[in-house]
């Protein structure tokens, strides 16, 4: 960060412009595609863990533990058993891992 004089109200910023080229529209796909997968993944993996067979087990209401069945339990088994691989990486995945986890 810029250490900026407490006077300073506002700064002047460049803005960018973006142009679609094939090499952006071919990532876009893949992070759709991805995205639809683990979406699809997480709607499996809630209804056989969640579902009416298992009423008794109830979904977790709180934050701590919706980020925990997030975090711990749905991302690393859907990298298993999509991606064949124990923890994240990039040149396989081809998304963030936390655009992912924010899209969840």
């Amino acid at each position: 960060m810029i250490d900026l004089p407490k006077k300073t109200e506002y700064i002047r910023v460049r803005h960018c412009r973006l142009v679609t080229t094939p090499q952006l529209e071919k990532r876009y796909v893949e992070n759709i595609d991805v995205l639809n997968k683990v979406y699809q993944y997480t709607v499996k993996y809630l209804e056989k863990t969640y579902g009416y067979k298992h009423l008794n087990r109830p979904y977790p209401t709180d934050k701590k533990g919706k980020i925990y069945v997030i975090k711990d339990q749905i991302m690393p088994r859907f990298l298993h058993d999509v991606y064949h691989i124990d923890k994240w990486d990039g040149k396989k995945v081809p998304i963030h891992s936390q655009a992912l986890r924010d899209e969840l």
